[in-house]
């Protein structure tokens, strides 16, 4: 019996350290990514911190650090400088890197399958709700913005002939110029809503999302390089399915998500958090993603957005075929 006794005790510890080792092993089979997100972490970025707070990450195989950017064009520098190797960015961006040659930079998962390109204006003003209404409109702009240039290509697909008068007023002080009711309208991402709201009063204050008027432009999703697809191929399936799982519970559990980001980004506001998880929720969530997945990428509408992009960039040659690889997205689509 003392015998017996002595054999199974070498027995569970042979199998305590076996169990050691594989879960050293494990750690050890970990594959580090760094990833750059598009700006400061903000509510919009709730799902990669619910991705990676919740383990899917490591689940699947992956170390994954996320770290601020400062725009979508310094997300793509990051994965060409190799600061990343997976970003945050837009099909613009990356539209506009390889046109200006030397990139390689490819979107593999479409996030914002609507661009977040909006007007704003007051109820008691322009009252801005239809794309005709931008005929001689005098809207809030930047000098050499890119939102100016997707309006007016899409004045044009629209048959819209008068031109919308763009003022050049510094991005601080739009929201104001238009509760002072200085200018008609200001064009802004959608997820400035929230701080047009508090501004301007929430029953006086108007959005015209483009993209709820027929716009088909891409926006955000997950950027790689070429040569991280040809030689990490089942890395990236990895990070796109983990990520994609973020956001689905982001958009299923919001307060959870909130909490997640909150905690994991000192200086962030639980109700702010929640708005733009809402607001972005709209961008990513259509009747495409309800059918065909998150992150997914349309042929003809990623033909479409490259289309308009290139009106902007005169003298580019791309195809779409140069722009997307769509190939590396989930097997079984992950369903909002």
């Amino acid at each position: 019996m003392h015998w017996m006794r002595k054999t199974a005790i070498a027995s569970l510890a042979g199998a305590f350290v076996a169990a050691l080792g594989l879960a050293s092993a494990q750690a050890q089979a970990q594959t580090p990514i760094t990833f750059s997100l598009d700006f400061r972490a903000l509510g919009r970025h709730a799902a990669w911190f619910v991705a990676l707070d919740k383990g899917y990450y490591k689940q699947a195989g992956l170390d994954v650090s996320i770290i601020a950017g400062q725009g979508t064009a310094q997300a793509i520098q990051a994965i060409e400088a190799g600061t990343a190797q997976i970003a945050f960015s837009d099909v613009a961006g990356v539209v506009a890197a390889r046109a200006n040659g030397g990139s390689t930079a490819k979107m593999v998962s479409v996030i914002y399958q609507k661009a977040p390109y909006a007007i704003f204006s007051l109820r008691d003003g322009a009252n801005v709700r239809s794309a005709d209404q931008l005929a001689g409109l005098e809207i809030g702009s930047g000098a050499g913005s890119f939102t100016q240039k997707v309006i007016e290509a899409f004045m044009a697909q629209k048959g819209i002939k008068t031109p919308a008068k763009f003022t050049n007023v510094d991005p601080s002080a739009r929201v104001a110029m238009l509760a002072a009711k200085k200018i008609p309208s200001v064009e802004t991402f959608v997820m400035t809503r929230p701080g047009v709201a508090k501004a301007v009063g929430s029953s006086n204050a108007r959005t015209y999302l483009l993209a709820n008027d027929g716009l088909v432009l891409y926006s955000n999703g997950i950027v790689v390089r070429e040569d991280l697809i040809k030689s990490k191929p089942d890395v990236v399936k990895a990070f796109i399915a983990a990520s994609l799982k973020g956001w689905k519970d982001t958009m299923a559990k919001p307060e959870e998500a909130a909490d997640i980001v909150v905690k994991l980004n000192k200086g962030l506001e639980k109700d702010v958090v929640l708005e733009e998880i809402e607001i972005v929720s709209e961008l990513v969530k259509t009747e495409v993603t309800q059918k065909k997945g998150l992150g997914a990428i349309d042929a003809e509408a990623m033909a479409a957005s490259v289309s308009l992009i290139l009106q902007t960039l005169p003298g580019a040659k791309l195809t779409a075929n140069d722009v997307y690889d769509s190939s590396l997205l989930p097997a079984s689509p992950v369903l909002p």
